[in-house]
């Protein structure tokens, strides 16, 4: 509740800077139920949080196919929500995915130059990139209208993306739970496997999962063939490397696994290790150590966590506990997994574990370790039901294994340790 009421708190307070703004009053729309209904129907259908880029700055979704009709509700609360969304994230670097496709209700545009006016310094500051799928007529018109008042900055951060294979060399598409509408509208522009085989070639439409690793490559290559199929030859050297940085240098530092380091450095990084040369990662940083370790498993041609999981892990919803499942995932799930995973995820666990008990420091908890971390674990074809098993609220998906496993480490991977 308390969370609801600081929500209502800034909305009331953005609704009084916007009726100012128009010179109306502020009328409460009768037919929707209520404002604490509004404000999760914006937040989880409207803009949302899913996951992180591929340089691991937060992700926020916006869908224009699910603006109500405004006979039903006040805009300009919707518009206060949206930016009390924003103020969770633009104190740090952000990428925005718009889903313009699908659009029933669209807002006036009085209400779109108010929207845009009302955007302080910082959110247009922070946010790096903007995606903009399956922009039709009108929000090409929209665009080149606000360009007499958007500064050529802004402009440079846009991007159209005409297909959902496109988005997905842009950003990890299987954190994004793309609305039905806008699914439906794309598969008249494109096969459904060819979103699937973008997923495929990963970012940048590089396919380098599917032509076959390079020799002394790192990323994109089997994790057995640098392990060994027992893990006998210890942790692949970037995994190493990594691990070891974080926890001398990294255990309290802010936004660790959210916030995105230099893309040079990241590239220049990831390119020496598949080169085989030594890396220094202490002149380097915390974030690019972090980006790093997150994108090789991101990278894995196959997943550390099998898939088959999704089948297994809705059983641990019939535990107690929260220790009760930590029990059911060391006697029920790492048996699944081959030696190298096991092996692996004993150290990168250790590690999570280990932030999480500073999250005082670094306000990274386990929830919120698991939300950036599960999609690097496990995913499938099926980019919905993967946002279903991604959620670390449930005890009954892969997400909440993952924040469980984070918490009770000792419990789950104390034989291995």
């Amino acid at each position: 509740m308390s969370h609801w009421r600081k929500a209502a708190s800034f909305v009331s307070d953005r609704i009084s800077v916007l009726s100012a703004m128009s010179g109306e009053t502020a009328v409460v729309a009768p037919r929707y139920p209520s404002d604490a209904d509004l404000f999760h129907y914006v937040t989880t259908r409207i803009i949302f949080q899913a996951g992180v880029d591929f340089e691991s700055k937060p992700m926020l979704v916006f869908c224009a196919c699910n603006f109500l009709d405004p006979k039903e509700v006040d805009y300009d609360k919707v518009l206060s929500i949206i930016l009390y969304k924003l103020d969770e994230f633009v104190e740090n670097d952000y990428t925005v995915v718009l889903f313009t496709s699908g659009a029933t209700h669209r807002p006036g545009w009085t209400w779109l130059f108010k929207a845009y006016r009302s955007l302080s310094r910082k959110y247009k500051k922070n946010l790096k990139n903007l995606y903009v799928v399956h922009p039709a007529t009108w929000t090409r018109v929209l665009m080149d209208m606000m360009g007499a008042v958007v500064s050529p900055k802004f402009f440079k951060k846009l991007s159209w993306v005409d297909r959902l294979s496109d988005l997905a060399h842009l950003v990890p598409l299987d954190q994004i739970s793309v609305p039905p509408e806008v699914q439906a509208y794309n598969d008249t522009l494109e096969p459904p496997g060819a979103v699937t085989a973008a997923l495929r070639r990963g970012p940048g439409g590089d396919p380098t999962t599917m032509t076959g690793p390079r020799p002394g490559a790192m990323f994109g290559v089997p994790l057995a063939d640098l392990t060994g199929p027992d893990a006998e030859r210890g942790l692949p050297t970037v995994i190493r490397d990594c691990i070891v940085y974080l926890e001398s240098q990294g255990l309290t530092t802010e936004g660790i696994f959210r916030r995105s380091p230099s893309s040079a450095q990241l590239k220049s990084t990831k390119a020496d290790y598949d080169c085989g040369i030594p890396v220094d990662l202490d002149p380097l940083g915390v974030h690019v150590a972090a980006v790093l370790l997150k994108m090789y498993f991101h990278e894995l041609p196959t997943t550390v966590l099998p898939v088959s999981l999704y089948d297994l892990v809705p059983d641990m919803a019939e535990c107690a506990t929260d220790a009760d499942r930590a029990r059911f995932i060391r006697d029920q799930v790492l048996p699944t997994l081959d030696a190298p995973g096991r092996f692996v995820l004993t150290h990168v666990f250790r590690l999570l574990h280990r932030i999480a008990e500073r999250a005082d420091s670094n306000k990274m908890t386990s929830h919120n370790l698991a939300i950036v971390w599960t999609p690097n674990l496990v995913r499938s074809d099926n980019l919905a039901l993967d946002m279903r098993m991604y959620d670390p609220a449930s005890g009954a998906t892969i997400g909440g294994l993952v924040r469980i496993a984070i918490d009770h480490y000792p419990m789950v991977f104390g034989a291995n340790v």
